[in-house]
């Protein structure tokens, strides 16, 4: 009977966390273990973490010092599992009852060694969010990347959180530390060493909305830790020699100032370090030199025009964008 290993990063979650474990615990699939990394959380996180393992042999607690997400999830991994696969879910959401049942099920009758399953944004704690027929998509070897590269190009979802990965493709990769949009390369080199992935439309994680969050808040000096990602997703796919894999490769990498223009449009900047001005200027510039690029890419037709307004002029863009979020607002 397969076993999985879940990592649970823990960081300044007191008031979610208990939501988070219990929704791994209460899984009709009972072959798991728990790797709760405490990143040196302030809060009373950590107490939590050490009672949950006193009441539950299935679950093991890792303190640390504090070294961000990749750091916390580097740390899981390391920390001797047992599973013969692997998943990641953060500290603040949680999964359907049945999510791991689910996936094993798949992976029996496919032969899968990668599983991804749908998700859903929310504020509210529910599981409820299955209403549509169940839909299987089935990849080997390339055209995993492929999908990968293609779909995660028109959603913006990158997420490990949503996959179910054998502990054999994982292997040694790790996560780049002191990064964010770490998810993008790691989940490629992950990809890259599966032979079979089965993805499927049904909601199994739903990631909590509250605050201010990485994809939500304003431009922050960090977000331009996007280039990395999208250079390092590049020379991956370049070492893949195939030249649609390259292509789509190349497509992420020249959408990059136009994905923090448009963070810009929609949230504004938040770091005060930041010149605005000079900020939107900078960008533009590179933005119009992969302007061509990307009206031949799969990005939808909404996004062209948009990316054409911001070639043209920022304001023109952030006034479709206002106009755009007020329609959408709630009477």
């Amino acid at each position: 009977m397969n076993k999985v290993s879940v990592i649970i990063p823990v960081y300044n979650v007191e008031q979610y966390l208990c939501r988070c474990v219990d929704s791994v615990l209460n899984q009709t699939y009972k072959n798991i273990e728990v790797i709760l990394v405490d990143d040196g959380s302030p809060d009373g996180s950590p107490a939590i973490c050490d009672e949950y393992a006193l009441k539950d042999e299935r679950i093991r607690v890792i303190h640390k010092k504090n070294g961000g997400l990749s750091s916390a999830r580097n740390a899981g991994l390391e920390g001797q599992l047992t599973g013969d696969f692997v998943t990641f879910v953060d500290s603040d959401d949680w999964i359907a009852p049945d999510t791991y049942e689910y996936c094993f099920s798949i992976i029996k009758q496919f032969g899968a060694d990668a599983v991804q399953f749908g998700y859903t944004t929310t504020k509210e704690y529910s599981f409820e969010d299955n209403t549509f027929k169940e839909k299987l998509e089935i990849y080997s070897d390339k055209e995993i990347l492929k999908y990968y590269l293609l779909d995660s190009y028109k959603t913006g979802s990158y997420s490990v959180c949503r996959c179910l990965f054998s502990k054999t493709a994982i292997g040694d990769v790790r996560f780049r530390e002191g990064k964010i949009n770490e998810d993008i390369d790691f989940k490629f080199r992950v990809l890259s060493k599966t032979t079979k992935l089965v993805v499927t439309n049904l909601v199994k994680y739903f990631y909590f909305q509250h605050g201010e969050t990485i994809s939500s808040g304003g431009l922050k000096r960090k977000d331009f830790d996007l280039y990395d990602s999208a250079e390092k997703l590049y020379e991956l796919a370049v070492k893949e020699a195939d030249p649609k894999i390259v292509q789509l490769a190349k497509f992420k990498k020249a959408r990059t100032p136009f994905s923090l223009l448009s963070k810009i449009a929609y949230f504004g900047i938040s770091d005060k370090t930041l010149d605005r001005k000079n900020t939107i200027i900078n960008l533009t510039k590179e933005h119009r030199l992969n302007l061509k690029i990307l009206l031949v890419s799969p990005m939808s037709f909404s996004r062209k025009v948009l990316a054409i307004c911001f070639y043209f002029h920022f304001g023109l863009a952030n006034f479709l964008v206002k106009l755009v979020k007020l329609i959408k607002a709630p009477i």
